[in-house]
C-alpha cells in the first residue's frame, strides 16, 4: 500500500496517536478534551495526501521543502493554518505545536513501517513527498502561530497604552495645581511634569506602533497650518521641560500648508528629542524651515557623536536603537525626557512622514546628524489620494 493511501485507510489510528501526544502539552492540554484535542489533525491528514497525490516538478519540491509551495492555498482555511489559531488560542507554545508535526511524522511512517507491506523502490519517492507536505504544513502552521502571537501582544500593548494615560493625566493634573498654588514651595512638581512628559512621549509611541501593526493605519486630519508659527510653539513646549539647552529656530519661504498638527507634532518633538539626547550637551539644536519649492522641508541638526554607517538604513525600522551612542550620555542629561526608549520614536517619525505623502530621510557624519522631513503642501497619503479634513 502506497503510504498515502495507507495514511487514508489508516487516519483513526494515527489521529488515536497525535491527541495522545497533544494530552502531553501541558498545561494548555490538560483540560481539553479529545475533540478539541484532535482539532484539525483529521483534516491535516486529508491535505497532507492531497499535497503527496498532487503533480510536482523539481522547482515545486524545492519551494515545498522551505513552506514557499507554488501550489499552496493562501487561504487562511486551510486545516494547518486554522490548527495554528486554534493551538495559539488554546494556550499552547510554538514549540509544543512543532513537537505535534514532529510527533505526526514519526507516527505515520513508524506505523506504515510496521504494517505488512512490503517495501518498493518508490516508497522512497513516497516518504520525500511526505516530508515535503509535512514541511508545508509546518511552515504555513509556525506563520500563522507567530502572527497570532504577535497581534495579541499588540492589542495587549495597545489597551494598556491607552489605559494607562488616564492616571498619567491625573498624576500631571495633580502636579500642575500643586505648583500653581504654591509655585515657591513645590520642589517635586517640576519634576513629576518632566517624568510625565517622558512617559506621555513613550506611550504616544508606543500606540501609533501597536496601532499600526493592529492594521489600521495612521489616520490624518489636515489643516491649514503656518509651520514657522507651528514649530515655534512646539519648540517653547520643548524649552520648557529642556531649558538649558537651545533651541533654534531658522525659516524661509511660503511654509503655509495643509497638514494634521497632532501628527506634526509628534514628529517635530521626536526628532528635537532626539537631537537633544544624542547632542552634545553644550551645543544647540537646529530647526530649519524650507518653503522655497513644492515641497516643505522640516531638517532637525545637531552637533554630536555620529550615526553608525552600518545602522543608517534600518534607523527608522521599529526597536532600533543606536546602543553606542545612548552608552555616551550622560545620567543626568537634560535630554532624558527622552531618555526612556522603546526605539520606536524615529519609527513613528517614518510613518507620520509616509502617511502625508511624505519621506524622511538622514545623514550623519563628525560634523552634524540631520533629519530631513520633506512634506508636500497638502497631506496626500500614499494610494489613498488627498485626505479629507
Amino acid at each position: 500500500m502506497r503510504l498515502a493511501d495507507f495514511i487514508t485507510h489508516n487516519h483513526a489510528q494515527i489521529l488515536l496517536a497525535w491527541v495522545e501526544f497533544a494530552r502531553t502539552q501541558t498545561p494548555a492540554a490538560q483540560d481539553l478534551d479529545d475533540v478539541a484535542l484532535e482539532d484539525h489533525g483529521k483534516k491535516i491528514l486529508e491535505e497532507l495526501v492531497r499535497n503527496m497525490e498532487m503533480p510536482q516538478d523539481e522547482d515545486e519540491r524545492r519551494t515545498k521543502s522551505e513552506g514557499n509551495s507554488q501550489l499552496a492555498s493562501t487561504s487562511p482555511r486551510v486545516p494547518s493554518r486554522s490548527h495554528a489559531r486554534q493551538r495559539e488560542r488554546q494556550g499552547f507554545e510554538m514549540g509544543q505545536m512543532v513537537a505535534e508535526y514532529r510527533a505526526l511524522r514519526a507516527t505515520v511512517l513508524r506505523l506504515w513501517q510496521a504494517s505488512d507491506y512490503q517495501a518498493q523502490l518508490q516508497d522512497i519517492d513516497d516518504v520525500i513527498r511526505f516530508n515535503e507536505a509535512v514541511d508545508q504544513a509546518l511552515a504555513e502552521s509556525v506563520e500563522v502561530f507567530i502572527a497570532e502571537l504577535n497581534k495579541a501582544r499588540d492589542l495587549f500593548l495597545g489597551v494598556l497604552g491607552h489605559d494607562l494615560r488616564g492616571p498619567l493625566s491625573t498624576i500631571a493634573g495633580a502636579a500642575t495645581v500643586e505648583l500653581r498654588k504654591w509655585p515657591d514651595e513645590v520642589r517635586h512638581a517640576p519634576v513629576i511634569l518632566r517624568s510625565v512628559a517622558q512617559m506621555k512621549a513613550l506611550l504616544d509611541d508606543l500606540m501609533e506602533f501597536t496601532t499600526y501593526r493592529l492594521g489600521k493605519g495612521l489616520s490624518l486630519s489636515p489643516t491649514h497650518m503656518q509651520l514657522d508659527q507651528f514649530a515655534r510653539n512646539t519648540l517653547d513646549e520643548i524649552d520648557g521641560i529642556s531649558s538649558e539647552r537651545e533651541l533654534i529656530l531658522q525659516s524661509r519661504g511660503d511654509l503655509s500648508g495643509e497638514w494634521d498638527p497632532r501628527r506634526l507634532h509628534q514628529a517635530l518633538s521626536n526628532l528635537v528629542f532626539n537631537a537633544l539626547k544624542y547632542g552634545f550637551p553644550s551645543s544647540p539644536v537646529w530647526v530649519e524651515l524650507d518653503g522655497t519649492g513644492d515641497d516643505v522641508l522640516l531638517t532637525v541638526r545637531n552637533t554630536g557623536k555620529p550615526i553608525e554607517a552600518a545602522l543608517l538604513p534600518k534607523l527608522f525600522d521599529p526597536l532600533v536603537r543606536d546602543e553606542s551612542r545612548e552608552e555616551s550620555q550622560p545620567a543626568d542629561s537634560s535630554a532624558q525626557v527622552a531618555g526612556a526608549n522603546l526605539g520606536l520614536g524615529l519609527y513613528v517619525v517614518r510613518e507620520i512622514a509616509t502617511a502625508h505623502g511624505g519621506t524622511i530621510e538622514v545623514t550623519s557624519d563628525a560634523s552634524a546628524t540631520e533629519f530631513t522631513l520633506r512634506l508636500p503642501r497638502v497631506a496626500i497619503a500614499a494610494d489613498q489620494g488627498p485626505l479629507a479634513t
